[in-house]
């Protein structure tokens, strides 16, 4: 009796479930037409600052007030913002009025005595509205327009508090499509039409974005606002070699003499700035407390640099630094990821990364330096890494990031091959796969992305980390002779999403809302709406490019 209550208490969920969902689906549904716009908003940018604005009938009328700041305004740009389609939004609470809008694609209207304003995506996308609105901190997201922001600046075009336009106005969110009638489109990349060429163009762009930002005292531009050109607060030393070592990459491809240069200053501060005693090793950190990732991405970046030859002298730096990841390991493989200095001991913790940021430095060393004791320490992280650490029930089907775990499986695979790892690479691949958008799964540029639905903007970071393990576990499985079919999986995966991250690239971007395009041209921003630049996002995408370009 008590089974058949709760099936049909489960039934009555199931139908309210779907009630709901359809509702909410017809009332907030837009009907999206757009050959037929309902008005034109006509836009004229400069420097990153609206000049002027004119709602038209159709794209293509004439208004003075354009024709003037067209004129007035030296490299000026017109966008047309075409409204198809407008629906609903509420406004309280909160949340709601944040969580009513397509980041990047869909812009908010208010009516207030008779009078309409706009605020279109565009000028969202200027201030950096988008996904601000909404934060889960367990879970590092956030979605939803950032609703003080957009109601202050409503409140200055009205020129009325936002309790009042709260209280008495009628707001209403809209659909655009964009044109830039006076600036010629860059064709799509598509993973079709993805040329070696257009991979080595946006590598060097990278590399060169990372270059002009690191200072005579070797310290990276670590995060910058690209609308405003400004530099945030903030660094991190794991960040710092990982670019250094991306840098090393880009120099030896391009041979460029400023990236070359720029290169040797980041790595020196860690050499000078940034190499400290850990008991009777050394190690890389700042603080009383120092990671294991400062380490691992140090001996990375300096095995590059000696590699290359852009400086042989850093092979000599590298010994010093294995030597304290192998003290940091476990009998079982697993590292302690801390090291308190105050009382010279390591901390047995882990976080996410740094293990197999470890397992491939000391692979690289050794394939530098011939240091058996590297290459087993390598191994036995790797093991625990696809085997034990991953012996518990439902492991086969939840993966966390582990973009350097099978960096490092691929690594080894001329020296150590392991069919354990390579099998959990290709299931962590496979897993990836299910995740990954194809074209119309979402209103974004997202085909090539990974996600969980179609409210969430995907973010483009995850994408190139992802792609170097892909690229590495499809090196392997290559060499270890899988099937034909999987490899094919395996490689359409991995240009779906390398061409994402080349449409994506600044190269220029959205040159008008932007005060200094030229100083961010090249950086990959964290995803199609969130224009913050941090240093690892070009790191991943350029090293992601950089494995394609050597497969």
């Amino acid at each position: 009796m008590r089974g058949w209550s709760l099936f049909w208490l489960f039934v009555t969920w199931a139908i309210g479930t779907l009630v709901v969902c359809a509702v909410v689906h017809r009332i907030f549904e837009l009907d999206i037409d757009e050959l037929h716009p309902r008005a034109v908003i006509a836009s004229v940018w400069s420097g990153g600052e609206l000049r002027a604005r004119a709602v038209l009938a159709r794209a293509g009328e004439r208004a003075p007030a354009l024709d003037a700041a067209l004129t007035a305004h030296d490299g000026a740009t017109l966008v047309y913002e075409s409204i198809v389609a407008e629906g609903p939004v509420w406004v309280r609470p909160d949340f709601l009025l944040a969580m009513g809008f397509v980041a990047g694609h869909d812009g908010i209207r208010a009516t207030y005595l008779g009078r309409t304003e706009y605020l279109t995506p565009d000028e969202l996308l200027a201030c950096q509205a988008y996904d601000k609105g909404v934060e889960i901190k367990s879970l590092s997201l956030t979605a939803g327009v950032d609703v003080p922001l957009v109601l202050a600046l409503l409140s200055q075009r009205f020129g009325a508090t936002v309790r009042t336009l709260l209280d008495e106005a009628r707001f209403a969110r809209f659909r655009v499509t964009r044109s830039t009638p006076r600036v010629l489109p860059h064709p799509a990349v598509t993973a079709e039409t993805m040329t070696d060429d257009d991979v080595r163009a946006a590598v060097i762009a990278a590399g060169s974005f990372l270059a002009r930002g690191v200072d005579g005292e070797g310290r990276f531009r670590y995060l910058v606002d690209a609308p405003t050109n400004h530099v945030q607060s903030g660094y991190d030393w794991p960040r710092h070699a990982g670019a250094t070592y991306f840098l090393a990459q880009a120099a030896s491809l391009s041979g460029d003499d400023d990236m070359s240069a720029a290169t040797l200053r980041a790595a020196s501060r860690l050499r000078d700035r940034a190499t400290l005693s850990c008991g009777d090793h050394r190690c890389i950190g700042t603080g009383a407390v120092v990671d294991l990732g400062s380490s691992a991405l140090a001996v990375v970046a300096f095995v590059e640099i000696a590699r290359t030859k852009l400086d042989p002298e850093y092979a000599a730096l590298v010994p010093a630094l294995t030597e304290f990841l192998r003290s940091q390991q476990r009998p079982d493989g697993e590292f302690m990821h801390l090291y308190d200095r105050a009382s010279n001991r390591p901390t047995d913790v882990q976080f996410l990364y740094y293990s197999g940021e470890a397992s491939l430095a000391l692979s690289r060393a050794h394939v530098l330096l011939g240091d058996a004791r590297d290459l087993e320490a390598a191994s036995r992280a790797l093991s625990y890494l696809v085997g034990v650490g991953w012996s518990f029930f439902g492991s086969r089907y939840y993966f966390a990031e582990e973009h350097w775990t099978c960096q490092a499986m691929g690594d080894l695979w001329a020296r150590a091959p392991s069919r354990n790892a390579l099998d959990f690479c290709l299931r962590w691949q496979a897993f990836n796969r299910a995740l990954q958008y194809r074209n119309g799964d979402t209103s974004f540029d997202a085909d090539g992305a990974y996600g969980f639905g179609p409210i969430l903007t995907p973010r483009l970071t995850p994408v190139a980390s992802r792609s170097e393990a892909g690229i590495a576990t499809l090196d392997a499985a290559r060499r270890a002779g899988i099937s034909a079919d999987e490899l094919m999986r395996l490689e359409g995966q991995t240009r779906r999403s390398l061409a994402l991250l080349l449409r994506q690239q600044f190269r220029p971007g959205p040159r008008h809302l932007l005060v200094d395009p030229a100083a961010i041209n090249g950086a990959m921003p964290g995803s199609e709406v969130d224009w913050q630049l941090r240093i690892d996002y070009a790191q991943h995408t350029g090293s992601a490019l950089l494995r394609w370009l050597a497969l």
